[in-house]
C-alpha cells in the first residue's frame, strides 16, 4: 500500500483518511466540510484488493486463483500500531496555508514539514515573492471590506473578525489559536453569518454548527466529536448566557489534545490542528475561558435587527474567487515577516506564534489589537463575580481556620453567607435550605490559593482546614 501510495495516515492509535464529511449550518442546510474518517477493517481489505493481486491456492483446479485479501490480514494490519509507515497526520486545510517558518503550502496533498493535507484548495493568483507594506494595506482593504456591513461595537471587535479570518487561513503556522467568539444582544445581529464568511473563505462551504445540548455533558460530548473528526472550524452555535467547556479549554491552548468521549475509557492523543468559535446573545464567558477569548462585539442597535438590508454579499464574493481572498490574507502574512515583524506586540501567554503572526501584522497595518477585547470579558466574567461574593462572605462570617461542616452550620443562620454559597455550590435534593458538603469541598479545592474580593483562599498544609487572608495588592475591582 506504500508503494501504491494509499492516502492513509496515522493519526494517534488508528489510521484515517481524509474525506468529505456531513454536517449541518445554522439553518439545518447539509453542507460537506473536510476531515478525517476512521480506517475500518473492510476498508483496508478495499485498499488491500487495490494495491497487490491476491490469491490462494485451489484444491480442485490444482493451482492459484484470484482471491479477496484475508480478513485476518487486516485485524492485523490495524493491530500493529508501532509498526505503521503511514505518515502521522497533524489535520486538514481547505486552503493554500504558511507553514510555521514562513514558507507556503500550497500544492494539493500531504506536506512532511506540517504534517498537514491540503484538500482541494482554490485557484489562487501569484503572490509577490517579498510584499511591501503597501501590498499589506491593499490587501487588507480586500479583507477588511467582507466586514463592512458587520455592525461592531468597537476597532477591537473588528480586528477579532479579521483575527478569526486570518486564523483560519494560517492555522498550520500556529501551534493553537484563542477562542473567537461573537456576541450581540438580539437575534439576527449577523454572529452566525460572520463566522459562514470566515467558512466560505477558509473551507468553500458555509459554517457547520454544533448547537449547544441539553446538559452541559452532551455539549462536551459534541464538541469532543468535532474534534475527532478533524474539522478546521468548531463552531458552538447559540451559546445564549453562560458559557464554560473544559474541552474548550484545552481544545484552544494545548497542541496535543487529550479528550475522552463519552461511553469509553479511551483518551485519544489528537493534534491540535483547529480554530474554536462560538456565538449567541448576551454570552457571559466564564473562568477558565476568558484569558483565552477573543470576543467580536456586534449591535445594529434596533429592536428587529433581522430586518436590515444588505447592500453587499460578502459569501457571494467570496465564492466569486476564493483564490484572491486567500492570497490576500498570505500576502498581508508574507509582508509583516519579511519586514522583520515590527511593532510586534507583547506576546499573549499561550498564544504566542498567533500574537506574532496574526495579532502583529493586523496592529502593524494600524488595526486595533484584538487583545483589548479581553479585558471587557474579565470584567463581566460571572464565575468570577460569584468567587468574589463568597470569599467576601466567607471573610465576614468566619475567622480563622475552618473546615467544610464549619461554614455549613455556619450558613444555616447566616443568610448572605448561604445565599452566596447557592450561587456556586448545588443543593441537595430535596432540600433547598441547604448547601451540599460534597460539593462544596470541591468547589474550595477548586478555587484554592485563588484571590478575589480582596482575599486569597488558602488551604492548611495538613489539608484539613482552610482561611481567608486578606491580600496586600490591589483589591478587586472585576478585573
Amino acid at each position: 500500500m506504500m508503494s501504491a501510495g494509499v492516502p492513509f495516515y496515522q493519526r494517534d492509535q488508528k489510521l484515517v483518511r481524509v474525506a468529505r464529511l456531513k454536517a449541518k449550518t445554522r439553518n439545518g442546510d447539509t453542507v460537506t466540510v473536510p476531515g478525517m474518517s476512521q480506517i475500518t477493517a473492510p476498508l483496508l481489505m478495499r485498499a488491500l484488493g487495490q494495491s497487490a493481486q491476491w490469491q490462494k491456492y485451489n484444491e480442485r483446479k490444482k493451482g492459484w486463483v484470484p482471491c479477496d485479501p484475508p480478513d485476518s490480514v487486516a485485524q492485523q494490519i490495524l493491530s500493529m500500531v508501532d509498526e505503521w509507515r503511514f505518515p502521522p497526520i497533524r489535520g486538514v486545510i481547505g486552503t493554500q496555508t504558511m507553514r510555521a517558518d514562513g514558507t507556503l503550502l500550497t500544492q494539493p496533498g500531504y506536506d512532511e514539514k506540517t504534517g498537514f493535507v491540503l484538500f482541494a484548495p482554490p485557484p489562487m493568483p501569484a503572490i509577490p515573492a517579498i510584499p511591501t507594506k503597501e501590498d499589506a494595506k491593499n490587501a487588507l482593504k480586500v479583507i477588511d471590506a467582507l466586514f463592512d456591513e458587520f455592525p461592531f461595537t468597537s476597532p477591537a471587535s473588528r480586528s477579532v473578525a479579521l483575527s478569526l479570518d486570518m486564523s483560519l487561513i494560517l492555522r498550520p503556522a500556529m501551534a493553537v489559536a484563542p477562542l473567537h467568539v461573537t456576541n450581540a444582544p438580539e437575534g439576527g445581529t449577523g454572529k452566525s453569518y460572520l463566522f459562514d464568511v470566515v467558512s466560505v473563505h477558509s473551507i468553500g462551504e458555509a459554517c457547520a454548527a454544533i448547537a449547544r445540548g441539553g446538559t452541559y455533558e452532551e455539549t462536551e460530548k459534541r464538541l469532543i466529536g468535532a474534534a475527532l473528526e478533524g474539522r478546521t472550524l468548531i463552531l458552538l452555535d447559540n451559546c445564549n448566557g453562560e458559557l464554560r467547556s473544559e474541552f474548550l479549554c484545552q481544545a484552544i491552548e494545548r497542541p496535543v489534545i487529550k479528550p475522552r468521549p463519552l461511553g469509553t475509557t479511551v483518551m485519544p492523543n489528537i493534534p491540535n490542528s483547529f480554530v474554536c468559535g462560538a456565538n449567541g446573545n448576551n454570552i457571559e464567558i466564564a473562568e477558565d475561558l476568558v484569558r483565552r477569548t477573543l470576543q467580536c462585539s456586534l449591535d445594529a442597535d434596533m429592536e428587529r435587527p433581522y430586518l436590515r438590508i444588505f447592500k453587499r454579499n460578502p459569501v457571494h464574493n467570496i465564492l466569486a474567487d476564493r483564490g484572491k481572498y486567500v492570497a490576500a490574507v498570505l500576502t498581508i502574512a508574507l509582508a509583516y515577516i519579511h519586514a522583520g515583524r515590527p511593532e510586534r506586540p507583547a506576546p499573549l501567554v499561550s498564544f504566542e506564534e498567533w500574537s506574532d503572526l496574526v495579532r502583529g501584522s493586523l496592529i502593524w497595518l494600524g488595526c486595533a489589537d484584538p487583545v483589548d477585547t479581553i479585558a471587557s470579558l474579565s470584567i463581566a466574567d460571572p464565575a468570577r463575580d460569584q468567587r468574589a461574593n463568597v470569599f467576601v462572605a466567607l471573610a465576614q462570617s468566619l475567622t480563622g481556620s475552618f473546615a467544610v461542616p464549619d461554614i455549613i452550620r455556619t450558613s444555616k443562620n447566616d443568610e448572605n453567607l448561604r445565599g452566596a454559597l447557592l450561587t456556586v455550590v448545588k443543593r441537595k435534593k430535596g432540600d433547598e435550605a441547604d448547601v451540599s458538603p460534597e460539593s462544596l469541598g470541591w468547589w474550595l479545592r477548586r478555587n484554592s490559593d485563588r484571590i478575589a474580593g480582596g482575599y486569597k483562599l488558602v488551604r492548611h498544609a495538613d489539608g484539613q482546614g482552610w482561611e481567608m487572608l486578606p491580600t496586600t495588592g490591589r483589591a478587586w475591582a472585576g478585573f
